[in-house]
């Protein structure tokens, strides 16, 4: 039986009215894969403003001109560079017998070369002007435009405990980083709530925090004003986002012990 695979972009509102989007496009090659491969949906607690949408929707469409470009330049990088090659040698040959040189090759070679390179970057943007490339980047703005942003119970847990963080005090939100509380997720949750997770951690390195984890541990054993303002040299730095980084460990927490 064929399965469709589900990718989940997450819209995020933050207490103070700002927010962000959660997504596994980490570069162009990656967003033309998964705009080709799967289907998307976009999930959000609290509704997006117009503008934010608009402002993602147009960075996509920025980074599939980027992407249907390398796409190109994989697809056709043979026949330009045979076509190139040859632009090297009927320059060379013309400088040789053509218009003959006292000092020989250096010229010839530097005029073989920049045939070869100005023939590339031509064949390159009739390439992108091309049928297959408008195609291509019609396809693909498509795709993006298809992607329908639905309200999401998940989601609203998700900034519920996200804003409860963010007004309660630095001590409070270590303690539930070290005992982070388990969250009441249902069965139908269990896949939006991994991919969640595992957007986080691709996006802010959350599982390479072992220091500072180390810290907040010590901060909780010894409760000593050093390793306090260590926590607060860490915020100052913006090296851990500790609101963020609670919800993170309370729903990686709940994942984990569902499975």
């Amino acid at each position: 039986m064929f399965v469709v695979v589900t990718i989940n972009i997450f819209h995020i509102y933050r207490k103070d009215g700002t927010s962000f989007f959660l997504h596994p496009f980490l570069n162009p090659e990656k967003l033309v894969n998964y705009l080709e491969k799967f289907k998307i949906e976009g999930k959000y607690g609290l509704e997006p403003r117009v503008e934010a949408l608009t402002m993602f929707r147009n960075e996509l469409y920025r980074q599939i001109e980027i992407g249907v470009k390398r796409w190109l330049g994989d697809v056709r990088f043979i026949p330009k560079f045979l076509i190139s090659s040859a632009a090297f040698l009927v320059g060379y040959f013309f400088m040789s017998y053509v218009i003959p040189d006292p000092i020989a090759i250096l010229d010839e070679i530097a005029i073989g070369l920049g045939a070869a390179i100005l023939t590339y970057i031509l064949l390159g943007r009739r390439d992108m002007s091309s049928k297959i490339a408008t195609r291509k980047r019609l396809e693909l703005r498509v795709a993006v435009d298809k992607i329908i942003f639905q309200e999401s119970s998940f989601m609203k847990q998700v900034e519920i405990a996200l804003h409860k963080n963010e007004t309660e005090s630095l001590e409070e939100v270590i303690k539930k980083i070290a005992e982070p509380a388990q969250q009441d997720l249902g069965n139908s949750y269990q896949e939006e709530a991994g991919q969640f997770i595992q957007l986080l951690e691709n996006r802010f390195n959350f599982k390479k925090l072992k220091r500072e984890e180390r810290i907040l541990d010590n901060y909780i054993k010894s409760e000593s004003g050093g390793q306090l303002k260590m926590l607060k040299k860490m915020i100052e730095a913006k090296k851990l986002d500790f609101p963020l980084y609670a919800v993170y460990k309370s729903f990686k927490k709940s994942v984990s012990s569902s499975r």
